[in-house]
C-alpha cells in the first residue's frame, strides 16, 4: 500500500472516529463514500474493508439500537478498535490493522440476537451497495466480487436492479447547463 493511500486511510479513520463518538451518520455515510473512491484506484482490502464498516455503522446508528442488551459494550469496542486500526496504521502495521477491521466486526457478533441478525444482514448488504459503487468505478464485477469476498451473481443481481451497469458515464451539468437544456426541450 502507497504512502499516499495510507496516509489518505488514516485521514478517513480519525474523522470516522469523530463521527462514530457524535453517532454522526451523514459524516460517517459521506467517509464511506470516499473511501470507495479510494478503494477502486488501490483495489486493497483495506480500503474496502473500512468503507463496508463505515457504510454498516451509518446505517446501524440511524437506528435507536442503545436500548439493545450489548449495546454499550458494541459501541466501546467499536471505538476502541477503530482508535487501534488508525494507530497500527500510523505504525505501517497492516496486519494488526487487519486484526482490528475484524474485531469491529466480531464484536457485532456478541450483540442480542435480534439486533445481531440486523446487524449481519446490515454488513452484507453494505457489502453488495459498496461493490457496486466500486463496480460503477470501472472495476470488474469478478474483481469487485472477489475483493470483498461476496457472490458474482448476487453483485450482478444488484447492479441490474440498480440500473447501475445502464449508466455510460456520470457527468452533471451546472444550473446554467441546466437551464440552456431545460429551455431547449420546452422550446422545441
Amino acid at each position: 500500500m502507497e504512502q499516499k493511500e495510507v496516509q489518505n486511510l488514516i485521514n478517513i479513520l480519525e474523522e470516522s472516529y469523530k463521527a462514530i463518538f457524535k453517532k454522526d451518520v451523514k459524516t460517517i455515510r459521506e467517509l464511506s463514500n470516499k473511501t470507495i473512491h479510494s478503494s477502486t484506484i488501490a483495489q486493497d482490502y483495506y480500503s474496502i474493508s473500512t468503507a463496508v464498516i463505515l457504510y454498516s455503522l451509518s446505517k446501524i446508528f440511524e437506528r435507536d439500537y442503545n436500548k439493545y442488551k450489548g449495546w454499550n459494550e458494541f459501541y466501546k469496542n467499536v471505538k476502541f478498535f477503530f482508535k487501534r486500526s488508525i494507530q497500527s496504521l500510523k505504525k505501517q502495521d497492516f496486519k494488526e490493522y487487519k486484526k482490528n477491521i475484524k474485531r469491529i466486526i466480531l464484536s457485532i457478533n456478541k450483540l442480542d440476537k435480534k439486533l445481531k441478525i440486523y446487524i449481519k444482514d446490515v454488513i452484507e448488504n453494505s457489502k453488495v451497495n459498496k461493490a457496486s459503487r466500486i463496480y460503477e468505478h470501472g472495476v470488474s464485477i469478478g474483481q469487485t466480487a472477489e475483493l470483498l469476498g461476496i457472490d458474482e451473481w448476487e453483485l450482478m443481481n444488484y447492479v441490474g436492479e440498480t440500473g447501475i451497469s445502464d449508466v455510460k458515464y456520470a457527468k452533471t451539468m451546472n444550473a446554467k447547463e441546466r437551464l440552456i437544456y431545460a429551455r431547449r426541450i420546452f422550446n422545441e
